[in-house]
């Protein structure tokens, strides 16, 4: 019991870590499995458990439009049953990525409801100018509704097994998963329009269309994109440095 409580605080830390620490990356695998471990007593099999999870989910980072899986709580539940079972890092790569998948379509129901309906109450309280109130919905819906959850979901596995939390995602009817997964579809658009409209000018769109030349036709992979537009960006703070040194 004591165990399975203290993997649930951990996986709560983690899961809201973004929306309340200011992403100070606490919450990846590399961080919280060595955690796991020292509550499970084996702690290198943490350490190990959550190196191997963290390249795995190296790249899952919310930028713009995409949606990466969940890897906070899946982690922490991931390593915390390879290490009761003895079974290793596969059975946590194993557990990790179902999990992942499913809690970030619970992120995006989060993110579509409840986030919508406390952004228009800090809306109201904002306009009443009573600020507390705003600070106060802000630091405690997303916790709330994405926090609990993931610590009961990790509590509940590691206290009663994983059958348990096969059986209840086996009883969600096949038709709310695919909600999910056309809402998930549908925040992507509405990310990248968002992207869209803020680079919706004269002097960034070009940039946009490069991006999108060097992928589609060029066959350039992300890192290439990533590097190429470190290098325009670069040259453009450079010419904005040349442009105020020749006005002084």
């Amino acid at each position: 019991m004591i165990e399975s409580l203290l993997l649930a605080v951990i996986a709560f830390l983690a899961a809201i870590d973004e929306y309340t620490f200011g992403a100070s990356m606490m919450g990846r695998p590399l961080f919280t499995s060595m955690f796991v471990g020292l509550v499970l007593g084996d702690l290198q099999a943490g350490v190990t458990i959550g190196a191997t999870l963290e390249l795995m989910f190296m790249g899952s980072i919310m930028v713009g439009s995409a949606t990466p899986p969940e890897v906070y709580a899946s982690s922490v539940l991931g390593t915390a049953i390879a290490i009761q079972t003895n079974q290793g890092v596969g059975t946590a790569v194993a557990l990790a990525l179902p999990l992942s998948i499913f809690l970030q379509m619970w992120r995006n129901f989060c993110y579509a409801v409840p986030a919508s309906y406390a952004g228009k109450m800090i809306e109201t309280a904002i306009d009443n100018r009573n600020f507390n109130k705003a600070k106060l919905i802000h630091l405690t819906t997303m916790p709330i509704v994405v926090g609990i959850p993931s610590a009961l979901l990790v509590f509940f596995a590691t206290y009663f097994g994983t059958d348990a939390i096969n059986s209840a995602i086996n009883m969600i009817p096949e038709v709310v998963l695919n909600g999910f997964d056309v809402a998930a579809g549908v925040l992507s658009c509405v990310g990248l329009a968002l992207l869209i409209k803020m680079m919706a000018n004269k002097k960034l769109m070009p940039y946009l269309f490069i991006g999108f030349i060097a992928v589609m036709y060029l066959g350039m992979d992300v890192i290439g994109v990533a590097v190429a537009g470190l290098c325009f960006a670069l040259l453009a703070v450079n010419q904005m440095q040349i442009a105020e040194e020749e006005e002084l």
